[in-house]
């Protein structure tokens, strides 16, 4: 397998897409269930494809360009969860052919290989859920490109107004889908001070780039009177620390514990026994920073499951094509890269089975909620922290993140908290209500043309009677 992609043709990642479609063949035969990023974007999604503006009609901190494509996604494939995977799938497949023509460009490496897109869908397959249509997956592409533009001041060392314009913008795009990804302009902020000559000039282009989309944005945002809302449900949320964590530390470091491996054998492989030129220490070096900045990014993510590690891809499979490339006996190379996919394959396969107990995904599916029987494909509000109830019912208005609607809830004595729970009824009228913490009340009782709407059909269950 390493010979057929050592050789630099491009018609060579066919059989990549081969490999990645049989090894993920099982996942798509028989999927382990919806998980809870994939129930929350399609339920953004047709908020958006319904016309509801988000963060002034749709409360939740999901990024704009994340949430504009879901709403793509929903118009192309509704709910099928089937199809998002095949797409994702793609997408990986397009990155990992991408990563490697950038580093045959750049001459990365000592010989022009496809063994680094390779060694990116190998370390895609760690975890079943890597291979789902998340804003992580879709940023990580333009992280890519900003990879490639800071290359290109490395490799020439000079001021080239564009690239590093471009390396900002891309950040910013990227950032626009997972916020947490603005710590890569930090990233290369450091990267090109320590490897390039670039000016104060050129780091007020990179920082232009980068805020050029936002001020956009916010712009926008102002031009319609949303700029308040923008700041309070977008910025502020993903500005604060603090994370979900669906899948324990412990099972990410089992399933991680065979990628770092590789990882640390190479390093200490390729600080005894490779040859670099000066450029391609350089280029060594900066992956390793960029490396650390993943792991910083990680941590400062708003959500931790494996598909969270996708950025450390890049430069893990930068130093294993190293390692793997300067193993004089190629049998080896050949035994090692075989064991390496059939490993991950299984490890994936079984933890996603259940079989691996050390392994805990219980949190990262939608769970059954005790409203199944009551409620089922009806257009539903819940004033609660478990979207598993929208699994078999659609959103109405636009309280969808609850730890963001919390507060409008809970102060029912101010204007501005009932003027905005009696707009967003107006424009998405819930068929039911699912209010176990009695909010509604308090609400009903300052807009009583909503409370002659709604009566009680159960404990905490309120449902339409007017169906105008």
């Amino acid at each position: 397998m390493l010979r057929y992609f050592r050789i630099n043709d491009p018609y060579r990642l066919l059989g990549l897409l081969i490999i990645m479609a049989i090894a993920s063949l099982p996942l798509f035969l028989n999927s382990p269930g919806m998980t809870y990023p994939e129930l929350k974007s399609i339920l953004v999604g047709e908020k958006v494809r319904d016309g509801h503006t988000l963060y002034t009609e749709l409360i939740d901190s999901t990024p704009p360009l994340a949430a504009w494509f879901n709403g793509v996604f929903d118009w192309m494939f509704g709910r099928s969860i089937l199809a998002r995977h095949i797409l994702a799938l793609l997408i990986i497949f397009s990155q990992a052919g991408y990563l490697g023509m950038v580093f045959i460009f750049k001459k990365a490496f000592s010989e022009n290989t496809f063994i680094p897109s390779l060694i990116f869908a190998i370390l895609s397959l760690f975890s079943f859920d890597v291979i789902s249509l998340s804003p992580e997956l879709l940023g990580s592409g333009f992280l890519l490109l900003a990879m490639s533009n800071l290359f290109k001041q490395i490799e020439f060392r000079e001021q080239r107004a564009g690239s590093i314009f471009n390396l900002g913008f891309y950040i910013a795009i990227a950032s626009l889908f997972a916020f947490s990804f603005v710590v890569y302009l930090l990233a290369s902020a450091v990267i090109l001070a320590i490897f390039t000559r670039a000016t104060f000039r050129s780091y007020l282009l990179m920082i232009f780039g980068f805020l050029l989309p936002h001020v956009l944005l916010m712009s926008l945002y102002y031009l319609y009177d949303g700029m308040g809302a923008l700041w309070t449900y977008y910025y502020l949320p993903n500005l604060a620390f603090g994370n979900t964590w669906y899948v324990p530390g412990s099972s990410l470091w089992l399933l991680g514990a065979l990628p770092l491996g590789f990882l640390v054998f190479s390093l200490i492989m390729m600080n005894r026994d490779a040859r670099f030129t000066k450029y391609q220490s350089q280029l060594v070096q900066t992956m390793f920073f960029w490396m650390l900045f993943s792991f910083l990014q990680i941590f400062y993510s708003k959500e931790l499951r494996p598909q969270s590690f996708i950025t450390l891809i890049p430069s893990f499979c930068f130093f294993i094509t190293h390692f793997l490339l300067v193993i004089r006996r190629k049998k080896l190379a050949e035994i090692g890269i075989w064991a390496f996919l059939i490993t991950t394959v299984a490890i994936q396969h079984f933890a996603r089975r259940g079989a691996i107990a050390a392994v805990h995904y219980e949190n990262l599916f939608v769970k059954e909620n005790p409203y199944k029987g009551a409620v089922k494909d009806h257009h539903i509000l819940f004033l609660g922290n478990d979207p598993a109830v929208y699994a078999n019912n659609t959103l109405a208005t636009g309280f969808l993140n609850w730890e963001l609607a919390r507060e409008t809830f809970e102060e029912p004595e101010f204007y501005d908290n009932v003027i905005q729970v009696s707009e967003l009824f107006q424009a998405d009228m819930p068929e039911v209500i699912i209010d176990p913490g009695n909010f509604m009340p308090k609400f009903f009782d300052r807009v009583p043309a909503l409370k002659g709407r709604y009566m009680p059909s159960a404990q905490g269950l309120y449902t339409r009677i007017d169906k105008r």
